[in-house]
């Protein structure tokens, strides 16, 4: 008997036992669609953003112009309000090597009756012109200035009430510009010699005497809008004021811009001006100066051939001449020189930015 009931009990444990496992899987069926019926909602969402990330790679890019067409930094801007004018000072930033555009607006009453007006950017006076207005000229910001701002100073009597003049901190920040280590140049024998021959010494000099006349070209403003790239397709080979080391030695600093070209590709003029330059050179190889006014000058160097003459009045793109590989040169490209004041500018910061037309930019008041 009590057997018998033993049995019985295992028999009773064992139909609950099974019940409970019948139970638990009937539980598990019941929750599973709840997870089901989550997961593909959030599997759906990865999906869309994947067709539509496919839809959007297989729109056609929009192709561009090279020349003329490429998206210009917005830059900064520095505005002023006084009693009796307004100025602003762009420029695609505030910093060492840079170019700075001033433009000053007058009321009208006195526009007329400014006598000895004189603009003055650390202490050297500068030229201006005055159009439409305004009075418009550049500040250029040496890629060695030293302090933390330059100083801006205005002087006409009646454009102040109480005072004859007004000095301006303008903020300058530091550039880093690029250094880079060489173990060799290859370099044609007559720009390494230590020994140079009497007939090219002479040439050096006609060379420098004939540069020194160019700078000392003086015009009203000739540029009405913006610069734009000298070539096509502007890559940059070697950045303004980039440093070779060699034999841990630094070099000088480079005086432009560098972009790629094969030997014949077009150069364009930056912007209107005067070609007050056009022959070969000892170190510049073939040489162009283009004179845009107040004493801005746009230089070509290392053509291998020169399609203007001293005298020529370019408009911005105008055919002016075509990379080489001619003076002091490694391989052909076109060395873009801009030299404002007596100061060499990175010429990267007229033509990325909306210096002259310049409209909607970052206010730094």
């Amino acid at each position: 008997m009590c057997s018998f009931s033993k049995n019985i009990l295992i028999f009773v444990s064992l139909v609950l036992f099974s019940s409970s496992l019948n139970f638990t899987k009937e539980q598990k069926k019941k929750e599973e669609p709840k997870k089901a019926s989550v997961f593909p909602k959030l599997n759906q969402v990865v999906l869309n953003s994947k067709s539509e990330k496919k839809k959007e790679e297989g729109k056609p890019k929009q192709v561009v112009s090279e020349k003329k067409t490429r998206k210009r930094i917005k830059g900064e801007i520095v505005e002023k309000q006084e009693e009796l004018f307004s100025f602003s000072i762009a420029g695609r930033k505030f910093a060492q090597g840079e170019l700075l555009f001033l433009k000053i607006k007058p009321l009208p009453k006195i526009l007329d009756k400014l006598g000895n007006f004189t603009i003055n950017w650390e202490g050297q006076e500068i030229p201006f012109s005055q159009k439409e207005g305004y009075i418009l000229t550049f500040l250029p910001i040496s890629p060695e200035f030293s302090k933390s701002y330059g100083v801006l100073e205005l002087t006409e009597k009646r454009l102040f009430t109480k005072n004859d003049s007004k000095k301006y901190e303008i903020p300058v920040q530091k550039t880093y510009f690029a250094t880079s280590k060489v173990s060799h140049l290859t370099m044609d024998k007559q720009y390494t010699s230590d020994e140079l021959s009497e007939e090219t010494k002479a040439f050096i000099k006609e060379c420098s005497d004939a540069k020194a006349k160019a700078f000392q070209s003086k015009s009203d403003l000739q540029v009405e809008s913006d610069f734009e790239y000298p070539v096509h397709n502007p890559i940059l080979n070697s950045p303004f004021y980039k440093r070779r080391i060699y034999n841990k030695e630094k070099g000088r600093p480079h005086g432009g811009s560098d972009f790629k070209g094969g030997i014949g590709d077009p150069i364009y003029a930056i912007n209107d001006g005067t070609v007050i330059l056009a022959r070969p050179m000892y170190y510049e190889g073939n040489f162009t100066v283009i004179d845009h006014g107040l004493e801005l000058y746009s230089l070509y160097m290392h053509q291998s051939e020169i399609l203007v003459k001293t005298g020529d009045k370019v408009k911005k793109g105008d055919l002016i001449g075509r990379i080489g590989s001619t003076g002091m040169s490694t391989g052909p490209h076109l060395h873009l020189g801009l030299r404002v004041l007596g100061t060499m500018i990175d010429p990267l910061s007229v033509v990325q930015t909306d210096l002259i037309e310049g409209r909607n930019k970052i206010s730094r008041k």
